[in-house]
């Protein structure tokens, strides 16, 4: 399993550009395609951006793999609220500048992603496939899950 994590304490707007680029690669070195790799820049973007927009300092995000099967991106903030993906078909109904985010995540892939409260702060998260396929998304979920379990027996139930 390949692991990368950065935490910015006093994060900005230019740190977008580096998360997108220290999770490019390490998606990269775990063997993710170019078709995964294109659908992991766009969501970390958008997580990273709402951990700076609706979270509090600080941000890290944190990517794993499980070889063969898929890569998972891991953006956290030590904001108490764990965020609620819209559903499909609200996402036409939203307008303005902000919400747009998580919905935009659960379209890019493929509904293989959530939220989670860990610690003092939540998770989101999303998945890709190796190869650029759909995933099992409760195969995925399961894993994330599980993985989220080991790393705080106290978080919760992850949240769609």
């Amino acid at each position: 399993m390949h692991e990368v994590m950065c935490v910015w304490r006093r994060p900005g707007p230019e740190d977008v550009g580096l998360a997108r680029c220290l999770t490019d690669g390490a998606l990269a070195a775990a063997g993710v395609d170019e078709a995964g790799l294109g659908v992991a820049r766009l969501a970390v973007s958008e997580a990273f951006t709402n951990a700076l927009l609706h979270g509090r300092p600080e941000v890290g995000v944190e990517v794993w793999a499980r070889p063969g099967r898929c890569g998972v991106v891991e953006v956290y903030d030590t904001g108490p609220t764990v965020p609620v993906f819209p559903q499909p078909e609200e996402l036409a109904w939203v307008t303005g500048d902000h919400g747009r985010g998580l919905g935009l995540i659960r379209a890019f892939t493929r509904e293989a992603c959530g939220a989670y409260a860990c610690g003092v702060g939540k998770r989101v998260w999303f998945a890709v496939a190796m190869d650029g396929r759909a995933l099992d998304v409760h195969r995925t979920r399961a894993l994330v899950e599980g993985r989220a379990r080991l790393r705080a027996p106290r978080s919760t139930a992850l949240l769609a």
